[in-house]
């Protein structure tokens, strides 16, 4: 089995999992959960694809789907131990993101488009699912607080175009940039880190 393929899967069926637990408290029942964890899972991807104009990867492969119900259900029946903790659904986030935008970029490399054209997909995959996720659940999403959340994607999207372009033979490409994609993600988590205030834009003082 390809590996980014593996790594596909793994990224819907983790998607599907945050998009289930960031709504549980508001009486989610196991119909909806399925629904919104597809659609979280589904979205980027979905996104990405109509606009590489190729044909929606979900629609040649429902083992896709397939992956996202097993998530949506699983987490349906274990929310009670995440729930309580908002810093494992990032920790998930994270990973899902990693795994959805190195294979996203492969995608993009594989139908002969430009490294920058791989990167910005990447990006948009990796994320997609996420913004999806937080709109259903009617909360600020993470692209909009001071979180460190695209800036991994970018650096671990951006080192597997370039290994790709300047390694083709190196076998740990995939893993490895998922990886720092994730680290990264992970290390800022942990520590608490965050965009520097003066990178963001302040709220206007209406007094």
């Amino acid at each position: 089995m390809p590996q980014l393929y593996v790594f596909e899967i793994a990224g819907t069926a983790i998607f599907a999992i945050t998009g289930v637990l960031v709504i549980t408290r508001r009486g989610l029942d196991m119909f909806g959960a399925m629904v919104l964890g597809v659609v979280t899972a589904l979205g980027g991807g979905t996104v990405r694809d109509l606009i590489i104009r190729v044909p929606v990867f979900w629609t040649n492969d429902f083992n896709y789907v397939w992956a996202g119900l097993a998530g949506a259900l699983a987490a349906f029946w274990i929310r009670a131990l995440f729930r309580s903790t908002y810093r494992a659904l990032l920790y998930l986030d994270g990973l899902g993101a990693a795994l959805f935008a190195v294979a996203a970029a492969q995608k993009v490399l594989a139908l002969q488009m430009s490294g920058p054209i791989a990167v910005a997909m990447g990006i948009l995959t990796g994320i997609g699912g996420g913004l999806i996720r937080d709109v259903l659940a009617g909360r600020p999403t993470l692209l909009m607080t001071r979180e460190i959340y695209a800036t991994p994607i970018l650096a671990g999207c951006a080192l597997f175009v370039l290994l790709r372009s300047y390694a083709p033979g190196f076998d740990l490409a995939g893993p490895l940039s998922a990886a720092v994609i994730f680290g990264i993600r992970a290390f800022a988590i942990h520590h608490g880190l965050e965009i520097p205030s003066w990178l963001t834009i302040q709220e206007e003082d209406k007094n």
